[in-house]
């Protein structure tokens, strides 16, 4: 449920996605947004929900929360599902607002309109929206390479623990311990083609080289299926290079759940290559 009125233009100078706006044409902006009379009890958004609408918190304190890991704080002034809103993706996060708090709604497609209608704006706009996602592409990639770190150290003190308890007197804990940190003995590859399956020498996110009697002549575009220790992966590209009876594929892209499945798979032969 919304109300009249909308946003100050102090409100929105701010707000990264709107830098470089005037004052008039952030007053013009914000006439467009509708408060929100919203409940602590009721959530503002929840998972999974289609994202319409992008929102501005001004006063009080906005909480999101993603399911099964982090919980935000968010404070005034603060822009929030713009980018969910923007692209029609599903909401990912839960928000609830605190009692007393003032937050804004401006439906996706009134944005959408207004700058289209001021394509110098729209211009300006499109910067700083490109300027925020590549900050928060380095900001996750920088998350990522933190928790692959993480787990790598983590693996590896596992590994001196097990020599540990080898190397140690033998106790009623030292097998139960020593069985609880003995890693799977490999995750197997291997990838089947039309004519039957072939070895996998090598493996990456855009290559993979196998071992294939009288193989194709570079540039032949094969297909065929990934099977990683019983998860299966549809690829298809060109044979880049033959040395031998050793032929390696350029993958085509893959689509998301491919491409996720893919990079798993390689995280955990990479950690059991170290725990090994």
């Amino acid at each position: 449920m919304v109300a009249g009125m909308g946003p100050s233009a102090t409100d929105l100078r701010t707000i990264p996605l709107f830098n470089g706006f005037r004052d008039a044409e952030l007053a013009k902006l914000g006439a467009l947004f509708k408060r929100v009379e919203s409940k602590p009890e009721v959530p503002l958004f929840d998972v999974g929900e289609p994202a319409t609408e992008l929102y501005l918190l001004t006063t009080g304190e906005v909480v999101l929360d993603r399911p099964n890991d982090d919980v935000f704080r968010l404070h005034p002034p603060a822009l929030i599902g713009e980018l969910g809103a923007l692209t029609g993706l599903a909401r990912s996060t839960r928000a609830t607002v605190t009692a007393g708090s003032t937050v804004w709604a401006l439906p996706a497609r009134a944005a959408q309109d207004f700058l289209a209608s001021n394509q110098e704006l729209g211009v300006r706009f499109l910067v700083n929206l490109l300027s925020i996602v590549a900050d928060k592409v380095h900001r996750d990639q920088s998350r990522m390479g933190d928790m692959r770190q993480n787990l790598i150290a983590t693996q590896k003190e596992l590994k001196r623990l097990r020599e540990l308890v080898l190397e140690s007197a033998e106790t009623p804990l030292s097998a139960p311990v020593h069985d609880s940190l003995v890693p799977p003995a490999s995750l197997p590859v291997k990838l089947r083609l039309d004519h039957g399956s072939a070895a996998i020498e090598d493996l990456s996110r855009t290559h993979v080289s196998v071992m294939m009697p009288s193989p194709p002549v570079a540039g032949t575009w094969l297909s065929g299926v990934l099977d990683l220790a019983g998860s299966e992966i549809p690829i298809s590209g060109r044979v880049h290079r033959v040395h031998g009876d050793r032929l390696t594929i350029e993958l085509d892209l893959l689509i998301d759940e491919f491409a996720s499945g893919l990079e798993g798979y390689l995280t955990r032969a990479q950690l059991l290559d170290i725990l090994c």
